[in-house]
């Protein structure tokens, strides 16, 4: 997947649990879910010796792979400016991709969260998978319960004492 997407999920992350230390493991761990599926890769790469933050993109050959390239700086920027009140959250979701392919990879050639990621293209992926998301509907359906009621005691003593 590309930025805008993981920016997407890291928003929603953010939005569903709302406290900074769910949001940053919640966001930081969609990136393997996320990075795992495959849904459209660029089937040119970009010549040696070319900078490594292009790596990231689409190697624009043609006008299609050029529109999408432009298509995909657009939608990252908007989706920046729109969502951007859930910073935190989009931060912690482009986390995995930052360190990798912006520090790593220049530094060492290499990207280890992501070759770890590939290791989740297995059943064990699944397993993973299946866990994240029971993670997630369970912290969300704990934190429904926490949340004040309009029938709790305390709002309507307010109510009476107006």
């Amino acid at each position: 997947m590309f930025a805008p997407s993981h920016m997407a999920v890291g928003a929603l992350s953010q939005a569903g649990l709302r406290r900074k230390l769910p949001t940053a493991v919640v966001a930081f761990a969609s990136a393997a879910i996320l990075d795992s599926t495959t849904m459209w890769h660029a089937p040119y790469p970009w010549p040696s010796g070319s900078p490594v933050i292009l790596h990231i993109l689409p190697y624009p050959h043609d006008a299609p792979s050029i529109l999408t390239l432009i298509a995909l700086v657009v939608a990252t920027v908007a989706v920046g400016w729109l969502l951007r009140h859930y910073w935190w959250g989009m931060v912690w979701a482009l986390a995995p991709d930052i360190i990798d392919w912006l520090i790593l990879k220049p530094i060492t050639g290499q990207h280890p969260i992501h070759d770890w990621f590939s290791w989740l293209t297995t059943p064990w992926g699944f397993g993973l998978e299946m866990a994240f998301l029971a993670v997630i509907v369970v912290v969300l359906l704990k934190r429904r319960r926490t949340l004040p009621t309009k029938e709790s005691p305390s709002h309507s003593r307010g109510l009476l004492h107006n």
